[in-house]
Formats: structure tokens, C-alpha cells, sequence
């Protein structure tokens, strides 16, 4: 797919999703349409850095992105109509990126509003950027949502979305695609704590270069919440199931459910149960692609730190399960304990350390080795005055292994200083 054509289908597709909200929009007699324009400039720093070792010598490889970016958006609306278009250009020493989007909703009628979002991203790697995999691109997205109460406690939905993404060069892990899919919901419930959603859908993708990589797909979720008093319960299950053009890789099916029971105390504490699970099953598994368990569970107590912030403590135990390969099964045991803080339109933060050590089960293992891990993770907004801002994202996650030749750790920082106008 050639990139002109991408960029008139994605022109053509914006003007098409507004077109279609103003045609469909009610007509609102004398009311005026209301219009606001904001924008925002950032100075930024993106790092990752990626520590192993060869031959007991420690090497590090790194990305070191140092950036200037310009947000705008034009917003539009007239009575339950509305429309936001957006974009943001960042041009740093690594790359350059662009991005367009629009978003827009309106009712075309009593208890019926649809939803209409678009947008494209061009990513641009410069000349003698550190990424290894470097590679330019250009993706688009649409979606459209319509959505009806059925009565005050039941809702149903249809949607459909379209993506497509074309690169500069055909690599082994970079293809140009084209995705599809299309599905209805029903929710019921009279608020979001206590709701039940069921949503289905069908979808297929298409690969230009090689049918290999195309499949169908089948997607179902359910997700229920409920509370009573003190007590809430949440339950979730999805499942996604991939239909290959060929043989090469194998159909399979990929199911994560996950659950949560909360108990509210006098004091103002709350503990929680929770746990998560994964199977990956595949038609017929080979030594690439094999059928493998992972369920992890833990308890999770909140203690009140004052008005503004939560301290939280959680241990937790995971395990993978393998039946085909003993090497890959492990047992890994964690302890959180995080703090989050909300001060309004003022700041937020929320921040945690979890040291733990995962323990491979294999009498002989030459795949991987025991590890102790220490994960910190940091994440953060500042307001100052003068409609400035400054945000951080910090992941940093080392792994201390019983063969020092595996040692491993991965570093991930964002730091942004924005100025909103």
C-alpha cells in the first residue's frame, strides 16, 4: 500500500466523520455553536536503556531522545453535538512524529448517540538515530460507535474500526497490514459499580506481502462489578481466538480472566483479593509456539496517609505452568508496597517498589536461570503557575541472576516540562 493512498484514505475519512456528525447532528435553532482553541508547548526527554552481559563483560545499549513538541485543539459543539481535532508534532534528535486526530459524538436521537473517531500517526526516524529496528511508518485508525438505552438500567451497542499501517521497508518483523473488526455490546446495571457488559466481535487482517500473517479473529468479553456496603466484587474473562491463512503459525486461543474482592473497613483501610490468569492454547503447538498457564494472586491493604494520599501493601505469588517444555516453568514471589497521592488539579503521583525472586522449577535449566528482580516504578504530574506542568514516567526493572551472564535490567524514563496556552 502506497503512502499517498493511505494519507487520502485517512484525509478522506476525516471529512467523512465530520460531515456525518453535522449532517446528523439535530438541528439546534437559535443556539450558537461554541468553539474553543487551546495549545500546548513541551520540552521533553525520552530514555531506554537496555543492561545484559556478553562474555562477563557488561554492555549497555541506549536511546537518548531529546524533543520539542506542539499540541493544538480546535473543539466544536451545539447542544449534544460535539467535535475535537486535534494534533501534536514532536521533533527530537531520534525521531519525529506527527500525529492527527478527530473525535466527535452526537444524538441523532432520544436515547441513541454515536460516536465517531479518526486519526493517523507518521513516525519518522532521523539520520543516524540509535534505534536498531529503525524503520518509518504510517498508521491510521477509524472507529465508529452507535450506541441506544434500551430502559433505565439496560444498553446496547455496535461498533466498528479499521486500522492500517505501512512501513518504509518490508522486514521480518515489520509489515504493512490492514485490520478490520465489527461487534456488538449489552450492558446492564444502573451505574458503574454495579454493571454487567458482554461484548462480542469478529475480525480479520490482512497482510499485503505475504498471507502468512493474515488471520481471522473472534473477540468475547464479559465484565460484571458489583457492591454492597463495604463489599465489591469484580469479574472479568475475554477471549481471543486467531484463525491463520496458513499453516506456517497455529490457530490458538488466548484467554485472561482476572478478579477482585474488596472489603471496606471503619478505619477508612481496605483489603483486597485479587488474581489473574492466562491460557494460551494453540491448535498444534510446536517448540516456537507452545500452550503454557500463568495465574498470579495477591492481597492488596490500603492505609490512608493523611487527605491526599493511600499508602498500599501487597504480596503477591505467581506461577507459570508448562506441560510440554520444564523449562520454562517458574514460581516467582513479590511484595508491593506503593504510595498514591491526588492533590486535586494540582499534582498527582502514584509510586511503587516490589522486590521479589523468581524461582525457575527445572533440576537443569539452560534456558534461564533463578533471578532476584527489583521493580521500581514512578509515575507523576506537577501544576505550576503559569499554566505550566511537568510530568514524569520512570520504569526500572534489574534482574540479579544466579548466572551473572544472564543479568538483565531494562530502564524506561519520560520527563516533560509543558506549557499550556
Amino acid at each position: 500500500m502506497k503512502r499517498g493512498t493511505l494519507a487520502i484514505r485517512a484525509a478522506a475519512a476525516f471529512a467523512a466523520c465530520a460531515a456525518f456528525a453535522a449532517g446528523a447532528a439535530p438541528a439546534g435553532g437559535a443556539e450558537p455553536i461554541r468553539a474553543g482553541f487551546s495549545s500546548r508547548l513541551s520540552l521533553g526527554y525520552d530514555s531506554f536503556i537496555d543492561r545484559f552481559t556478553i562474555l562477563d563483560d557488561d554492555t549497555a545499549e541506549a536511546v537518548h531522545d531529546v524533543y520539542a513538541g506542539l499540541g493544538n485543539v480546535l473543539s466544536l459543539s451545539k447542544g449534544a453535538a460535539r467535535a475535537n481535532l486535534s494534533n501534536l508534532l514532536r521533533y527530537g534528535n531520534q525521531t519525529m512524529d506527527e500525529s492527527l486526530d478527530l473525535d466527535t459524538s452526537f444524538e441523532p436521537a432520544r436515547a441513541w448517540r454515536v460516536d465517531l473517531r479518526g486519526g493517523f500517526r507518521y513516525k519518522h526516524f532521523r539520520e543516524g538515530s540509535d534505534y536498531a529496528a529503525a524503520n518509518d511508518y504510517l498508521q491510521g485508525n477509524a472507529l465508529v460507535k452507535v450506541r441506544t438505552r434500551l430502559s433505565g438500567r439496560f444498553r446496547a451497542g455496535a461498533r466498528a474500526r479499521f486500522e492500517l499501517v505501512d512501513f518504509d521497508e518490508r522486514t521480518l518483523f515489520d509489515y504493512d497490514y490492514t485490520y478490520r473488526d465489527a461487534g456488538i455490546e449489552l450492558e446492564a446495571g444502573s451505574d458503574y459499580a454495579r454493571s454487567l457488559l458482554v461484548s462480542a466481535s469478529v475480525g480479520s487482517r490482512e497482510t499485503p506481502d505475504t498471507t502468512a500473517l493474515g488471520f481471522d479473529r473472534i473477540l468475547a468479553e464479559l465484565d460484571a462489578r458489583e457492591a454492597a456496603g463495604r463489599l465489591s466484587l469484580q469479574f472479568g474473562v475475554s477471549g481471543d481466538r486467531r484463525d491463520y491463512r496458513e499453516n506456517i503459525r497455529s490457530d490458538s486461543w488466548l484467554v485472561n480472566s482476572r478478579f477482585e474482592a474488596a472489603l471496606g473497613l471503619e478505619t477508612g483501610r481496605s483489603v483486597s483479593i485479587r488474581g489473574e490468569a492466562e491460557i494460551l492454547a494453540y491448535d498444534r503447538p510446536d517448540a516456537v509456539y507452545f500452550d503454557s498457564q500463568f495465574v498470579r494472586g495477591g492481597v492488596r491493604t490500603r492505609i490512608p496517609a493523611g487527605t491526599a494520599a493511600t499508602l498500599f501493601l501487597e504480596p503477591r505469588y505467581a506461577q507459570m505452568l508448562c506441560a510440554d517444555f520444564a523449562e520454562e516453568r517458574y514460581r516467582e514471589g513479590s511484595l508491593i508496597l506503593g504510595v498514591e497521592a491526588f492533590g486535586g488539579e494540582r499534582y498527582w503521583v502514584s509510586a511503587s517498589y516490589e522486590p521479589g525472586y523468581r524461582d525457575y522449577t527445572a533440576a537443569e535449566n539452560y534456558l534461564y536461570s533463578d533471578f532476584l528482580v527489583n521493580r521500581v516504578s514512578i509515575m507523576g504530574s506537577l501544576t505550576l503557575p503559569m499554566d505550566y506542568s511537568i510530568n514524569l514516567f520512570l520504569d526500572h526493572e534489574p534482574e540479579r541472576h544466579s548466572r551473572r551472564e544472564d543479568d538483565f535490567s531494562i530502564t524506561l524514563v519520560s520527563l516533560d516540562i509543558t506549557k499550556r496556552f
